[in-house]
């Protein structure tokens, strides 16, 4: 039973907790702790009282109080803290504030957790207050202490601190990338301590979640990853598999998601390595069952080297050795029913539930990923009706030998709530598989003929989910979901043409983003595309399987700046000789473009031989086309291969020749690489005097041209020349 007088509505929560209190126990023994543990009980207690708060709940050294006013739970922490400094314990304490559920048991609701989890991120001495706590109070005694995320996994928060006093950085998350989840972590207590105390033995380097989907391994793992973020001070990485089709490039998403770039001449798997060696860095890779077994010894080279510890989700684990393999369960009966209401409850406030729900969850075999999507039904039906409706579904597709029972309840429970759908949440649901990785309301919109209620009736279905990026919300659907719609895609006999307008989205926005061969580059569109690379990878896909080669070489062509600008040089080589490869005969200015892209990537190679293989197909072409700015360009990379092999007369008449028809046609983006060329060679034959004069006229041209790319590449070697002169 809760205790009495507890404040209802929008209450504000105090925890504490003693810092070091083990390290004082061992110190001054268990007689002398206990008499300061009961002198810092009276002394809290006296605070709370005097300020009107209720005490909910004590555990060891740790207090837990409710109070009606955020002023007066203000005014206990000053008290309390003031009446303790004195004291040998030292005390964090946080402050939050929301409204919150009072049931039979006690308090119920995500603010209870989230002020625990302020005041878990303090240290002895300090009090800790949320932005909703702040907003209610007189803010003149706070401290800014800036956004931060907790392990929690919610979005980054405002905290503030009670008083100008200087403290070590928050416990809060830090180096990571782990994503805000669609749904708050509920239950699972016992699981998460184990998973946690696996991940936290030193000698572990592969741990490895198994269990169907649905089960809610990702959930867990990532819950998992965020509390053990303190044992990883090189980071925490979210790296997601599911959208990948080739295990090869897993090492690609891992140096992906840790920013680590290819150098010339060396592969990225090395890099890669040499960047995670003795580095304590936690990598989770979700999702990896679609790619095994190959997947197997790419993961095997990243346990070869010392430092990352590898935590993965799977269906089934990878048989590599040294292994420790957790099997996820089902909830518990008592998690269950607590997911279910809340789900419920988000949707329907005042859902309340009775035996029947638990019947529910026994019937849905405890998974998650079911629960959730029967609670989003509780809008139409009682949770007797969603019984009876989903007992017949069960019962006519269980009981086959072929699978696992808990893999025929989801499937089962999924096929149910489409069947639920209108036609156009149906037809909805089916287009939107066809995007990996997620995708923006425009590409929902575009490739999948989205419109905002029909996609608000599948989030709040379950079917979808939202999460908010750095470029605005995106819309994903969990791994399982998306199988499901993407067999309902090929059944209706919808794929190709799906898949075609999915294409072509992304052709369109590769091709709004090309910038042109030697301008500038605006890194906010290409930060736009590299958050759909999965998405153009698929479409790469499934026009390289077309009979007709010009959407895969309009795409490839359009990505040059991109494979740069994200390091992923050597795929989009891959990419671009293979559309090369079947387009002898395809538009001479499409495969033109394609050459570009090719060149580019073997620049960043550093492969001479391939650069000019490309250069003289492409001048050759652009002779043939009789287009000049495609070939002053080709003449400018001309000069730059020449003058790498060493002939500078052939490099200074290439630029010559470049040069002349740029200016015949006003190409002053083309002048301005021609010009840098001309320094740079300069600066290479010691003559500095001569590349300063040049780069110095070419800064100016770099300036007015607004490029700021060849603005950078002009003031490094701008640099050299001057020092080259003695001039600093």
């Amino acid at each position: 039973m809760a205790p009495p007088n507890l404040p209802t509505g929008t209450v504000t929560f105090l925890f504490t907790d003693v810092e070091g209190s083990t390290k004082l126990l061992h110190e001054i023994g268990d007689e002398a702790y206990s008499h300061v543990l009961s002198e810092h009980h009276r002394l809290c207690r006296e605070a709370w009282v005097e300020h009107g708060g209720v005490e909910v709940d004590t555990a060891g050294d740790a207090f837990f109080v409710a109070f009606s006013r955020p002023s007066a739970a203000l005014a206990a922490a000053t008290t309390a803290q003031a009446a303790l400094s004195s004291g040998p314990l030292s005390v964090r304490m946080g402050l939050h504030t929301g409204e919150i559920l009072l049931a039979d048991t006690g308090y119920v609701g995500m603010e209870l957790h989230r002020a625990a989890r302020i005041a878990a991120a303090g240290h002895g001495g300090q009090v800790l207050v949320s932005a909703s706590t702040a907003a209610l109070v007189d803010r003149g005694g706070l401290r800014d202490l800036g956004e931060h995320r907790f392990k929690d996994l919610s979005a980054p928060e405002r905290v503030y601190q009670l008083g100008e006093e200087d403290f070590p950085p928050l416990k809060s998350l830090y180096q990571t990338n782990l994503p805000v989840p669609a749904t708050s972590f509920l239950g699972r207590e016992r699981e998460l301590s184990e998973v946690v105390e696996l991940l936290a033995r030193p000698e572990l380097r592969l741990l490895t979640l198994t269990g169907p989907g649905g089960t809610g391994k990702t959930r867990l793992a990532l819950q998992a990853a965020a509390e053990v973020s303190d044992h990883f001070p090189d980071g925490v990485f979210w790296v997601p598999l599911a959208p990948l089709r080739d295990p090869s490039l897993v090492p690609t998403s891992v140096a992906q998601v840790l920013e680590v770039r290819e150098q010339p001449g060396a592969p990225l798997s090395e890099t890669l390595m040499a960047a995670l060696t003795d580095k304590r860095v936690l990598l989770l890779l979700d999702n990896t069952e679609h790619l095994l077994p190959e997947v197997a010894s790419e993961l095997a080279a990243l346990l070869a080297i010392s430092g990352p510890l590898l935590f993965v989700t799977s269906r089934e684990r990878l048989q590599l050795q040294g292994e420790q393999v957790y099997p996820v369960p089902t909830l518990e009966e008592r998690d269950a029913v607590e997911l279910f209401l809340a789900r419920a409850r988000a949707l329907t406030p005042g859902f309340t539930g009775n035996g029947e729900v638990s019947e529910l969850c026994s019937r849905l075999d405890y998974l998650p990923l079911a629960l959730e999507l029967a609670a989003a039904r509780t809008v139409l039906f009682s949770p007797q009706q969603l019984v009876e409706r989903l007992s017949r579904r069960l019962d006519l597709l269980k009981g086959g030998r072929d699978s696992d029972p808990r893999q025929q309840t989801l499937r089962a429970t999924i096929e149910w709530s489409y069947d639920l759908l209108n036609p156009e949440e149906q037809r909805l649901f089916r287009s939107l598989s066809v995007f990996a990785g997620g995708c923006s309301y425009e590409a929902a919109e575009e490739a999948a003929g989205a419109d905002p209620d029909t996609l608000q009736s599948l989030l709040d279905k379950s079917l979808l989910r939202r999460r908010d990026s750095e470029l605005g919300l995106r819309y994903w659907m969990l791994a399982t979901i998306r199988e499901f719609a993407g067999e309902r895609l090929e059944e209706r006999g919808e794929a190709e043409e799906t898949r075609q307008r999915h294409g072509e989205f992304f052709v369109a926005l590769a091709e709004e983003v090309e910038p042109r061969p030697l301008g500038g580059v605006d890194e906010s569109r290409l930060r736009r595309l590299r958050a759909e690379t999965d998405n153009l990878r698929t479409a790469i896909q499934v026009f390289s399987e077309s009979t007709e080669p010009s959407c895969e070489l309009r795409l490839v062509g359009s990505l040059f700046r991109f494979w740069e600008f994200t390091g992923l040089v050597t795929e989009g080589r891959q990419l671009a000789e293979h559309a090369l490869a079947r387009s002898e005969d395809a538009d001479r200015r499409l495969r033109l473009k394609v050459l570009y892209a090719a060149f580019i990537c073997a620049h960043s190679e550093a492969d001479w031989d391939g650069m000019r293989r490309y250069v003289e197909e492409r001048l050759s072409i652009a002779r043939e086309l009789e287009d000049k700015q495609a070939e002053a360009v080709a003449l400018n990379d001309l000069g730059i291969v020449v003058a790498e092999g060493g002939d500078s007369e052939a490099a200074a008449s290439s630029y010559e020749r470049s040069a002349d028809l740029a200016r015949e046609i006003g190409d002053e983006h083309t002048l301005l690489a021609v010009a840098t060329n001309r320094g740079y060679a300069a600066l290479t034959q010691g003559d500095f005097r001569r590349a300063r004069e040049i780069l110095e006229e070419t800064l100016v041209t770099a300036s007015h041209l607004g490029d700021d790319r060849g603005r950078e590449i002009v003031l490094e070697n701008l640099g050299s020349a001057l020092l080259g002169v003695g001039e600093p």
